[in-house]
């Protein structure tokens, strides 16, 4: 296991080789929405098993995944996750996001949902973790009592005139679409391939524990 992923240049240079930067004049984007009657049944582990095992140290970068297909992709979708402002119930939080929010929010990049489980495996921002651990990026973003979520985006393939879709790896070629049109591609948000945790989309500070750990109590809190 690397130290992890926690100063703003290490993490920049992650987001950097991690993350898709969509070019407009390539993509139309179909949908973008946080999902919130996503479920629980996936199976994460053997998401992280298609993703590649880095062992990442500060002094190097992860392997990059920018250009490779999801598991929720088909050859006319393209699903990804950008990291967003998501709390309804407590509005902005503005100036006095942390600094690992900011960043991801500023980065304006895309990711796979293997991508983001990859990061707890690579220890992003484990400093905020419970005990300094590494968490789940994918589940409690920035952490306890945290305002964003994964607003998941999607995109449809360009085709050509005899309906297959024209080559480029990761989300480059797509056509102007509407969501009605992803859905006739193949996009069914109830679908397994498709299905996501529902605390994928639910900031911590609107959660009755503010995303704090199972075994946290107030009465453990340092004074």
């Amino acid at each position: 296991m690397s130290k992890g992923v926690n100063g703003l240049v290490d993490l920049h240079i992650y987001l950097e080789r991690v993350g898709e930067l969509v070019d407009p004049k390539e993509w139309h984007l179909a949908d973008a929405r946080v999902d919130l009657n996503e479920t629980e049944d996936e199976d994460i582990e053997a998401m992280l098993n298609d993703t590649l095992d880095v062992s990442l140290s500060l002094s190097g970068v992860p392997a990059d995944t920018r250009y490779k297909d999801s598991s929720q992709d088909s050859k006319l979708i393209k699903v990804r996750y950008r990291y967003a402002q998501g709390s309804k119930r407590n509005g902005k939080k503005g100036k006095k996001s942390r600094d690992f929010c900011r960043l991801m929010r500023a980065t304006k990049r895309v990711y796979r949902k293997e991508d983001i489980l990859q990061m707890e495996r690579d220890g992003v921002n484990s400093e905020l973790g419970h005990n300094k651990q590494p968490y789940s990026i994918w589940l409690h973003k920035g952490g306890v009592n945290c305002y964003d979520t994964w607003e998941r985006v999607i995109y449809i393939k360009r085709t050509r005139k005899d309906g297959k879709p024209y080559g480029g790896t990761g989300i480059r070629g797509t056509y102007k679409s509407t969501v009605g049109n992803a859905r006739k591609n193949g996009f069914d948000p109830k679908r397994n391939k498709y299905r996501n945790n529902k605390r994928v989309a639910e900031a911590q500070i609107d959660r009755a524990d503010k995303g704090h750990h199972p075994s946290y109590s107030p009465k453990n809190k340092k004074k």
